[in-house]
């Protein structure tokens, strides 16, 4: 019997930054012969993008394509890819001795001269801009497994970026959106439909969850974020099987991937509850994902209640 194309075995492989597995899979499928081909032109022929508009911005984001190429395409070590796109990053501005963060605040200088937003910095444990042109508030109001709250939600548009792995699954996947702790949330605009259910839960109460988790609970590790945003997910998707997609996402190591460290806690979290394996998880119907999922955040929500109570009693002693 043939072998058949899983695009969430794809997309779990980007997730975790497993490039070369990632084309290896796809190289199992005739099918995908172009987007096989497409990589070897990005990652092997180096035919980076440009920005017509502007050969100088064009410049510095080549310089982050290089750093794509060096980490996901040949395993370049990370602190090591880092420092060869630092000094990229210095000799193209014209500035000496500046470390990462100085060097990307005047990369974010370069982009707003000339109408851009910018955020640097690191998603999923990778260096990877997301530059966008547009910024819109709306308000929201958005129900969580601890109550019902109002956000505000930044819908951005027109991007020239959205970091590492959009570059690195040709637009297919990506960060959707984000929360920086200061209670607003951040949407890609272009990745949702703003009446569907992918972004009323998988955009605006994971993000609400983290929101409402980083006012309550200070310094909470990114892991910590995620799977508690990720059961929320499960909790209220109603229409998407979610369950299996982040069991894909949770193969390999992930060590520094809040995501994928995430999802295999959820992993060993339903193996716990339902003593089944994977392929069984797989095809479970969404009412028991929903129920296992609930069951685990409550846990969570009374371990994260007990080191709270620690720390207040701490301080006060």
């Amino acid at each position: 019997m043939p072998l058949e194309y899983d695009e969430n075995i794809y997309h779990g492989l980007l997730i975790q930054g497993n490039l070369r597995e990632a084309i290896k899979y796809l190289q199992q499928f005739p099918a995908k012969k172009a987007l096989c081909d497409k990589y070897f032109s990005r990652f092997e022929e180096e035919k980076y993008l440009t920005f017509e508009e502007d050969s100088y911005l064009s410049g510095l984001l080549v310089c982050y394509q290089k750093y794509y190429r060096d980490v996901f395409y040949l395993g370049m070590e990370k602190e090591k890819a880092a420092e060869h796109m630092r000094e990229r990053l210095t000799a193209f501005l014209g500035i000496a001795d500046a470390d990462m963060d100085e060097t990307e605040e005047q990369v974010k200088n370069a982009f707003a001269h000339r109408g851009f937003h910018f955020l640097g910095g690191k998603t999923g444990g990778f260096y990877g801009p997301y530059i966008w042109r547009v910024t819109e508030a709306r308000s929201y109001e958005v129900e969580l497994p601890g109550g019902a709250a109002g956000y505000t939600v930044n819908l951005l548009d027109g991007f020239i970026t959205r970091s590492w792995l959009d570059y690195i699954s040709f637009g297919e996947t990506g960060t959707g959106g984000w929360t920086d702790g200061d209670g607003m949330i951040n949407c890609v605009k272009e990745s949702y439909d703003l009446e569907g259910e992918s972004f009323k839960v998988s955009l605006l109460k994971h993000e609400a969850q983290h929101a409402m988790d980083m006012a309550r609970f200070e310094n909470m590790p990114s892991e910590d974020l995620e799977y508690r945003a990720k059961l929320v997910e499960l909790i209220y998707s109603s229409q998407r099987n979610l369950l299996q997609k982040f069991l894909w996402e949770a193969d390999g190591s992930g060590k520094e991937n809040g995501h994928s460290r995430a999802a295999a806690r959820i992993a060993e979290g339903f193996t716990r509850k339902v003593s089944s394996c994977r392929k069984e998880m797989e095809a479970f119907p969404i009412a028991e994902v929903q129920r296992v999922a609930r069951a685990l955040f409550a846990e969570s929500e009374e371990e994260m209640s007990r080191n709270l109570e620690t720390a207040y009693t701490r301080t006060e002693h």
